[in-house]
């Protein structure tokens, strides 16, 4: 098996689906009834990072969580432009 090749599909797949998600909210934060929906959904995950960061304690990578944190706070800044 080769793992590169694998490592590099998931890298692909993962990357397709964020371009693909920021893009679908990007148009439905435009409308003004489905933002503040946006808005808490990004809120939500980033909560969601950190109470996993949290309940895992030493045994989660710290710098896994703060990947993760810093991936959602891109896609935020992406679909809301702040």
């Amino acid at each position: 098996m080769d793992y590169e090749k694998e490592i590099d599909a998931l890298h692909a797949e993962t990357l397709a689906m964020s371009i693909i998600i920021g893009q679908v909210l990007s148009k439905l934060a435009t409308n003004p009834l489905l933002r503040p929906s946006i808005v808490e959904g990004f809120n939500q995950a980033a909560e969601v990072a950190d109470s996993v960061a949290i309940r895992f304690g030493k045994s989660a990578s710290p710098g896994l969580t703060v990947k993760t944190i810093r991936i959602i706070e891109e896609i935020r800044a992406a679909v809301l432009g702040n």
